[in-house]
């Protein structure tokens, strides 16, 4: 092209030198990272970027330092359309659920509600639960009779054994039907076809399935009885856009509170242009691409008109990449266990899946980091090797990660296709010097060299390098020796 596009990838400025700093997961001073300052970025360059390894905070892009590093961030990506919630995950959905449908009670209306609901299926359900609990019972008589015919000629010690067995299993089935009498079910016939009691469940079994890609609306996600009025909102990450600034105030208080009640952040440290500058100045180019908008987004999560949560994400066009999630503490307080950064994943998920996104990106696992290890419950997950560039799965790296802290999988089996690395060839680096697009073969010119050029060559790899467009001052090592 003669002329340079304008919406191509620019890098503003490199951050090469490794100095520790602090770590927000041990609380030491090890933290050691290299990165760049992004002027603009293209969101299939982003996406590349993320499978080497990198990860952006606003403008910064950046990539650990894995070998040095006082806890390795390895990247994980979950496989979306594969993902089934464990128990504990469908626990989470179903306490959020349960809280915006009833809302807070005291104990007593608590105690008096399921009361009211114990008595109420008890009664729906009498002639059903009757018949059931009279069929136990002669099964479990004949039950008994087997076992006491069996053990007539046992020793009483051995007979002992058999009678507390019995008196088990007669307890087991006691508690099998009061859970029945409580539920209001009735129990299935033998030879009725049965459900497995372990199939999986699909998100859309959890969830409203109204969590589509639909910008600057909410979507309703509660029942018309609930007591809480539940909401979804996307919106553009975009300090130009009006219907993203028409809530920006609002979610920064939301955004303030968490810093400083869930992270002890000091007032001043998360003004309103931190919170700007964070999480609302993404340097991603917005395109559409099949019907779908990709760049950066808020997705808001809404009760009775007011945020009590904001979940960061870059759509991208492989994946979904979760950025930050900050929430009203206060709120979330309010119930039992609510688990704001599980159900917030497990949404994003749905929404992975409704983009028909095959990957959910969750940032950065840390093994070290007991608290982050939530992120390796969402199954299938694959970790990316800080090496080989190659995906892993997670549950055959574990057990590298708990002998060692630092680990290359490379003798862990590839998810997926084997990766092609291209061959280096550093000349081809693009470059913008005093505003004229060139190459570093071209710039370098005869003996002169960039050690920092190289290096930012070696942690992009060629294909970046050929894409992205580095602003470069054009001074060479031996004009810093000069001066």
């Amino acid at each position: 092209m003669s002329t340079p596009d304008p919406l191509q990838s620019t890098i503003s400025s490199l951050d090469l030198s490794i100095s520790p700093t602090h770590c927000g997961y041990c609380g030491g001073q090890g933290s050691l990272s290299q990165g760049m300052w992004v002027e603009r970025l293209t969101v299939s360059d982003y996406q590349a970027l993320l499978d080497r390894g990198w990860r952006r905070s606003g403008r910064y892009v950046y990539k650990p330092c894995m070998s040095l590093t006082c806890c390795p961030l390895y990247t994980i990506r979950c496989k979306a359309g594969e993902y089934q919630p464990t128990k504990s995950q469908r626990k989470v959905v179903k306490r959020v659920q349960n809280f915006v449908k009833n809302g807070t009670k005291s104990k007593e209306d608590e105690l008096s509600s399921a009361k009211t609901t114990k008595n109420e299926a008890a009664s729906n359900n009498v002639d059903e639960v009757n018949k059931s609990l009279k069929r136990k019972e002669k099964e479990l008589t004949e039950e008994d009779g087997k076992e006491t015919s069996e053990t007539t000629n046992v020793k009483p010690s051995q007979f002992k054994k058999v009678e507390g067995q019995r008196k088990a299993k007669t307890l087991r089935r006691e508690k099998y039907l009061e859970k029945l009498i409580k539920s209001g079910k009735e129990e299935e016939l033998e030879g009725e076809a049965a459900i497995p009691k372990n199939k999986p469940k699909h998100i859309s079994a959890l969830i409203p399935d109204q969590n589509f890609f639909a910008l600057n609306q909410k979507i309703l996600q509660s029942e018309n009885d609930s007591a809480h009025k539940f909401e979804l909102r996307l919106v553009k990450a975009d300090l130009t856009d009006k219907h993203f600034m028409r809530s920006f105030h609002a979610s920064y208080r939301v955004y303030r509170q968490y810093q400083t009640v869930v992270h002890n952040d000091k007032p001043q440290d998360c003004g309103i242009q931190t919170f700007a500058g964070f999480l609302c100045d993404s340097p991603l180019i917005y395109e559409t691409k099949e019907n779908k908008v990709l760049g950066a987004f808020h997705q808001q999560y809404l009760v009775d008109g007011l945020i009590v949560a904001v979940g960061v994400v870059d759509i991208l066009p492989h994946s979904l990449s979760s950025v930050y999630l900050y929430y009203d503490p206060v709120w979330w307080g309010k119930g039992p266990n609510l688990s704001p950064g599980t159900y917030t994943a497990i949404r994003e998920v749905q929404l992975t899946q409704q983009l028909d996104l095959p990957f959910y990106y969750m940032g950065f696992y840390i093994h070290s980091c007991p608290k982050m290890r939530y992120k390796g419950r969402f199954l299938p997950s694959d970790l990316l090797s800080p090496t080989l560039l190659s995906w892993h799965n997670i549950e055959h790296c574990l057990p590298q990660m708990e002998a060692a802290k630092y680990s290359t999988f490379a003798d862990i089996p590839v998810t997926g296709p084997a990766i092609a690395l291209p061959s280096m060839e550093v000349g081809r680096v693009r470059l913008c010097v005093r505003d004229r697009l060139t190459s570093y073969e071209e710039w370098k010119g005869e003996g002169a060299r960039s050690e920092e050029v190289e290096q930012y060559h070696a942690l992009v790899g060629q294909n970046l390098a050929e894409s992205l467009v580095l602003r470069w001052s054009g001074r060479a090592e031996s004009d810093d020796e000069s001066v």
